[in-house]
């Protein structure tokens, strides 16, 4: 009997430990379970969130890449660089040879450009009385988004307009006009006309009197003297884990914009939104991981937006919400990414790359582009159009050093009721020189100009010609 008691209590010992063992695996293996899920969601989380966050904050992170990359020396060579609230003026037209990082860049007219900072103070631009030549400045904000000083807007006499801040509330002096800009940093790109070779130096002596200061240096008539240049290291922000601080250190200044509390406050998941510090190299490896898979798939939608088809008249591609965007983010990304725009009251870009058959436009082919009598672009700026490889959409070298046809072209021979056809060729056509447009041998795009379109072309209710293969 002894020995029974002793072999029972020895089994329910045995079967004790066996359930104690059992609920300890069970436990264990609840708890690596549990651990994986909330890796998997800590990971996904910033994943998704982040890649929201690149898509919105695309063009804080570019703007602040290019004021730092073009207000600093960062190389030795570099082709922009003017200090903050300083213009910096192209001293030639955009040729193959002038064009460096243009892209798809205009040979009608001259560029000048700067960027502002208007977070301690207003900055005063001077424009001078151009006398009826069009000229425009791009005013564009931290998010893309773009207001315009020059012909159509404030008129070609000269004047002095004043970027203030919303929440600036000091006094302008007298004659100073006040344009109020959303964000406290931004861009201004300026374009004005130059009709030939001819008129060159006409031109650019205009460009030479466009300039800006800050309010407590402001003197009329008094440009300021330009301060000296800082060097630094180039910023590279937008593939790798910088773009997150760059972008949350951007938003620490810009004001709310009604309707996105709720999508900043989703930002704030991953350490980004105001009052908050983003550091890279604080992050875990589980959040650090999901934002690397943010930065390659929102790297990708932007990549796929700016290849997508647009919408299309008679084959011509038109972006119609340049310098507008509301919530399309990823428009807004995509265009950045591309280069800045004019708003499509100044200036309309139709873009092809087929012809009416829908095949690629390509330089071993000839093309015809006819408009018919009475029905050239409406503008009451100016047309012309330009000729981009499509492979980096630049301007490749002809032996005529023609890189733009249009209304201001002299020369051009128009049938008896007053139609007009344009020949693209690589080579030149037996009819001569007049009305060809040079092409280069490859694939190619072209982009028609419409500078202060009327409102039959910003309704579509007049659309360019198609382009036909003649051979």
């Amino acid at each position: 009997m002894k020995k029974y008691l002793i072999a029972t209590a020895l089994l329910a010992a045995i079967f004790a430990g066996s359930y104690v063992m059992s609920n300890f695996n069970m436990a264990s293996l609840a708890a690596s379970r549990q651990q994986a899920n909330d890796t998997l969601l800590r990971e996904t989380m910033a994943e998704h969130v982040g890649v929201l966050a690149y898509l919105y904050g695309y063009p804080l992170v570019d703007m602040a890449k290019q004021m730092h990359n073009e207000t600093h020396r960062v190389t030795a060579d570099q082709q922009v660089i003017a200090p903050v609230n300083r213009f910096y003026r192209f001293p030639d037209l955009v040729t193959p040879e002038t064009q460096g990082n243009f892209r798809a860049p205009n040979s009608d007219t001259l560029y000048y450009t700067a960027w502002f900072d208007i977070s301690k103070q207003p900055v005063i631009i001077h424009t001078p009385d151009t006398k009826g030549r069009y000229f425009t400045i791009a005013v564009t904000n931290q998010y893309a988004e773009v207001e315009h000083i020059g012909r159509r807007t404030t008129g070609t006499a000269q004047r002095y307009t004043a970027l203030v801040a919303p929440d600036w509330d000091g006094d302008l002096p007298a004659g100073v006009h006040r344009l109020e800009v959303e964000t406290p940093k931004g861009w201004l790109l300026g374009r004005m006309l130059v009709d030939d070779k001819a008129d060159f130096k006409a031109a650019y002596a205009l460009v030479e009197q466009i300039w800006m200061a800050a309010l407590d240096e402001f003197e009329f008539g008094a440009p300021p003297s330009t301060p000296r240049i800082p060097t630094a290291a180039a910023l590279s922000p937008l593939e790798n884990l910088e773009f997150f601080r760059v972008m949350n250190e951007a938003m620490q200044t810009l004001p709310p914009r009604p309707g996105e509390t709720a999508l900043l406050e989703q930002f704030r998941q991953i350490g980004i939104g105001k009052g908050l510090r983003f550091d890279p190299g604080t992050l875990d490896e589980v959040t650090k991981s999901g934002l690397q898979k943010a930065l390659g798939t929102g790297s990708k939608m932007v990549a796929a937006s700016r290849a997508r088809t647009v919408a299309s008249y008679n084959g011509w591609m038109v972006l119609d919400n340049i310098g507008r965007y509301g919530f399309n983010y990823l428009d807004r990304a995509s265009v950045v990414a591309g280069g800045y725009g004019n708003l499509p009251e100044e200036s309309l870009y139709p873009a092809k790359v087929f012809d009416d058959q829908g095949r690629m436009l390509e330089g071993k082919f000839t093309y015809r582009l006819q408009f018919p009598a009475g029905e050239l672009p409406p503008v009451d700026g100016f047309w012309s159009l330009s000729v981009y490889r499509l492979s980096d959409l630049s301007l490749v070298s002809n032996p005529i050093e023609r890189y733009s046809i249009g209304s201001r072209t002299k020369g051009l021979v128009y049938a008896a009721d007053g139609a007009l056809t344009i020949t693209l060729s690589h080579k030149q056509p037996p009819s001569g020189i007049h009305n060809w447009m040079p092409v280069p041998d490859d694939t190619f795009m072209l982009v028609m100009r419409l500078y202060e379109p009327r409102a039959e072309a910003l309704s579509y209710q007049y659309r360019l010609p198609g382009i036909e293969r003649a051979n």
